[in-house]
Formats: C-alpha cells, structure tokens, sequence
C-alpha cells in the first residue's frame, strides 16, 4: 500500500475546484498491481499501478504507466513522467519540494504531507522547452492527495474522504 495514497478498492476522495464545482475520485477494482479508477468528471476509468513503492500513472494512452509518487521521498528527489499530448512529446519533471510539513485545507490540518511539483516541458526535435507551467501536489501520509494548487491559479482541494 502506497503511504502517501492508500489505494484499495472502495477508497474515495472528494474535491472542490476553485470554482466551488465538485468531484469524486474513487477506486473501483484492484487486480494484481493494478488499480482502476473513476474520476466523476471524465467518461473512462484510468488505471495506476504500484510496484516497489511507486505509484505509475498511465498517462494519456493505454498502458504507458509513468513515475508519479513514491513511498520514500527526500527534499530534492527529482524524476520524469513522459506521454505525448496533442501529438507532442511532453514530458512533466517532478521535484520533491518538502517533506514532513502540516498543511491545512478548507479547516483541516494534515500533518506529515509531502509537497511535489511537477514543471510542464515539450521535447522539440531533442530540446526540452517549458512551458512555464507548475503544478503543485500535496500528499498527505495516510489520507492522498489533499491540494493540487497550479501556476495558474488552479486549485482542487479535498473535502472529504472515506479510506
């Protein structure tokens, strides 16, 4: 089990976007690895996988299952998740920010959270290009994903949870 996002068949959470519309992530069946999961705003069930710690997202197209999180995590770490959108290569860089923080959303604090962030990039004809794009992902131990803030202004915050 994932520390950071228990995932089991049964598992919920619940977000509020900024725009005060709400959604449910839920995890619907387990086989193996493999874990599916339906996002109440999206028509097709998507699938992660873990394995020695760490969670794979499949990211865009049938079984391409890239890095997302990890169970140990340091300030620092940094890795790659890759998938073509739009017919571009793209590629997101995490970074671990912070580890071991508390944070609070909409009343409720968490302790021992992880903060990632993950940098938007194109490859065009072999360089790596940003597209000035942050996303921010807290995690927190025991409970999933709590925050998912952007450069944006993007926030989808959780308001509840059944694990």
């Amino acid at each position: 089990m994932m520390q950071y996002y228990p995932l089991a068949p049964g598992n919920q959470w619940t977000y509020r976007q900024k725009d005060g519309s709400t959604y449910t992530n839920a995890v619907s069946t387990k086989e193996g690895a493999v874990f599916t999961m339906k996002n109440s705003l999206q028509a097709e069930p998507t699938r992660v996988k873990v394995e020695g710690g760490v969670m794979y997202n499949e990211l865009m197209s049938p079984g391409n299952y890239q890095p997302w999180l990890k169970d140990d995590l340091h300030a620092g770490d940094t890795w790659e998740a890759a998938f073509t959108a739009n017919g571009l290569q793209s590629i997101m860089e995490f970074k671990v920010k912070e580890t071991g923080i508390s944070r609070e959303v909409h009343g409720t604090m968490y302790p021992d959270v992880v903060m990632l962030e993950a940098e938007s990039k194109i490859d065009m004809n072999g360089n790596r290009i940003s597209t000035n794009f942050f996303t921010q992902y807290y995690y927190a131990k025991g409970v999933g994903l709590i925050l998912t803030t952007s450069s944006l202004g993007d926030e989808h915050a959780l308001t509840a949870y059944t694990i």
